[in-house]
């Protein structure tokens, strides 16, 4: 709502009376301010738009909270940053969601990354195996092996494996250590003269340059 095209439906008796003007601006943005606040409630409590105090807010309606229940490892706070527990609720989300299949586990995975698969085995013993396929930094570990992404019914043993493909490719090199450089230049007064081209070779005690001329 603008405040503009109320102030323009004033007529022309009050419009030139300024103190009337800003009386009535002054009530008007109250209302107004209040109105965009409504009309933005929904984006700004959008999981995509949301940060800081607005996530903690869905967290407490999702049920996942900002602080975590353990302490990662390598001295990783525990207290999520906004990126990482925006992770974490749309996971939650999804768990809440979740009809209790195979088939839906891998559609929430897909939902959530777009760089790690994964592929799950029954073990047939009340246990499955979570295979995690790419490259899952510290934080991210931390959290699948505390059970905050990955859902599973209750009482079932979850054990998560990590595979990370490496590519190989071509590779070739040269190591060059040392190297001399020698031009023997030689002459003679017989009756048959003989040349000596430029002459050079590797070696490995340093690098030097000679000259010899010989008549």
């Amino acid at each position: 709502m603008a405040i503009e095209k109320y102030i323009d439906s004033i007529t022309s008796e009050h419009i030139d009376k300024p103190n009337f003007i800003a009386w009535l601006s002054s009530s008007l943005s109250i209302v107004d301010g209040v109105y965009n606040l409504l009309a933005d409630m929904d984006s700004n409590f959008d999981i995509d738009n949301a940060i800081g105090v607005q996530l903690d807010m869905l967290g407490t309606i999702i049920g996942r909270s900002r602080i975590l229940n353990f302490q990662p490892l390598n001295g990783y706070d525990p207290v999520l940053n906004d990126a990482d527990y925006k992770l974490v609720l749309r996971a939650k989300i999804a768990m809440n969601n979740w009809d209790g299949t195979i088939p839906q586990i891998y559609e929430i995975w897909d939902n959530i990354f777009d760089d790690i698969k994964l592929q799950l085995a029954d073990n047939q013993d009340m246990s499955f195996t979570a295979y995690i396929l790419g490259y899952v930094n510290q934080a991210r570990q931390s959290l699948i092996q505390a059970g905050y992404i990955v859902p599973k019914p209750e009482g079932v043993a979850i054990t998560y494996v990590g595979k990370s493909p490496v590519h190989f490719g071509v590779y070739s090199g040269m190591i060059v250590s040392t190297a001399a450089f020698v031009t023997i230049n030689m002459r003679y007064t017989s009756i048959e003269t003989v040349k000596f081209g430029l002459y050079s070779a590797i070696g490995i005690n340093g690098i030097s340059k000679t000259t010899i001329n010989q008549k």
